[in-house]
């Protein structure tokens, strides 16, 4: 199977060369492709967003870029122009959000928020029981999870399932043993719910009926999840196997390592693992550290990691490209031709396809001036945010 390559250029002592004009080609396990040195991912960037605090939360939809801090704070800005067009402010960490009729649903610290889409007005405010975690959203109807954690056994020991109409009104509750790792809306109007332990596997939710728990092959506890193509879901469990629901599409395994994110594609997923390994395009790529975020754009495949001191993007495409970055990235999202990244420092950070094929493609002896416009970018964007 092809391995992702990693871009470290080699040191050389004799030679006075600039490190990014270096380049070598690898052929390590078959894998295709030349890698080159590592500018910067914000030389990518179409823009540039800031946070108060550390991003919790990175979205896109059609137009819009959604972001939330850990501090309590929720923007949205124009994905055209990174125009801002709302700010909100509650108490943090914003964990996830929905979209539907108009409306913006937001879990944070211990409540379901719902929000005004046009304008970013509060509406009404939910507590819950424990922390809140997922929410999602169809033809009125909101669902929430929220969970309690046991300090003393470190581990979750309870959650809570909530089914509200858009006005705030409790339409039925489910308490459960288990935290949900993904939660998802399935097409009869529930929900679906990949598990941890103690039973694991999946739960299905329907308005007005019990919960109704199912096995998967694997006993695994399931840590991630993602809505997959022909409205499946794919589940990533912690031996590093990948369960589907929805389809009879059994998937092999080829990590033993476990599952901290995954992604639908068109033509199948890609998923990220605890030691580096990345599934992707029927074959495993290895990227130093943990795998953090991945996503689809159009085509290629986009990971983080952190190695617990460096944080590094990597481009999964025939020609293999490394980026680095100052900060820990723990969230992407893509829609279309956009993908978003959202960081440690609080930097949410967009690029556009075409904007990223056209820079990929600039002869790299305009490596040192795209430096100095780096740098100028980065100063106009701090004026721009103060």
């Amino acid at each position: 199977m092809n391995s992702f390559l990693r871009g470290h250029c080699a040191r050389l002592s004799v030679f006075s060369v600039p490190l990014w004009l270096i380049t070598r080609k690898f052929d390590n396990r078959g894998f295709r492709g030349r890698v080159v040195s590592k500018p910067s991912l914000e030389s990518l960037a179409s823009f540039i967003r800031d946070l108060d605090s550390k991003c919790t939360l990175a979205r896109l939809s059609e137009n819009h870029i959604f972001a939330g801090s850990h501090g309590g704070e929720l923007c949205c800005w124009y994905a055209e122009s990174g125009d801002l067009r709302w700010r909100a402010e509650v108490s943090g960490p914003i964990s996830d959000i929905a979209i539907d009729a108009g409306r913006i649903y937001a879990t944070a610290s211990a409540s379901l928020h719902a929000f005004d889409a046009e304008s970013g007005q509060l509406l009404w405010s939910r507590e819950l029981e424990g922390g809140s975690d997922f929410v999602q959203a169809w033809s009125g109807v909101v669902w929430a999870s929220s969970s309690v954690y046991e300090l003393e056994i470190d581990d979750f020991i309870e959650a809570t399932i909530w089914r509200f109409d858009d006005s705030g009104e409790q339409l039925e509750r489910w308490t459960i043993n288990e935290r949900p790792w993904h939660f998802g809306l399935h097409e009869d109007g529930g929900v679906l719910l990949g598990l941890g332990r103690p039973r694991c596997g999946f739960l299905r939710i329907r308005p007005g009926e019990k919960a109704e728990h199912f096995e998967f092959a694997t006993d695994s506890p399931v840590t991630c999840g993602a809505c997959g193509s022909a409205g499946r879901f794919l589940l990533g469990h912690s031996d590093g196997s990948i369960s589907s629901v929805g389809t009879d599409e059994e998937i092999e395994q080829y990590v033993e390592s476990l599952v901290t994110t995954i992604a639908g594609t068109d033509s199948g997923f890609i998923s990220g693992h605890e030691d580096g390994s990345i599934w992707f395009d029927g074959g495993v790529r290895n990227v130093d550290g943990t795998v953090d975020a991945i996503a689809d754009l159009s085509g290629d495949g986009w990971a983080s990691s952190w190695d617990g001191s460096e944080s590094r993007v990597s481009l999964l495409a025939a020609e293999a490209r490394e980026f680095s970055h100052d900060a820990r990235i723990r969230h992407m999202d893509s829609h279309q031709n956009r993908l978003i990244f959202g960081d440690d420092l609080g930097k949410v950070i967009l690029l556009e396809s075409a904007v990223v094929k056209r820079r990929l493609e600039e002869d790299l002896s305009s490596a040192p001036e795209n430096d100095r416009n780096q740098a100028l970018r980065e100063r106009l964007r701090m004026l721009r945010n103060s």
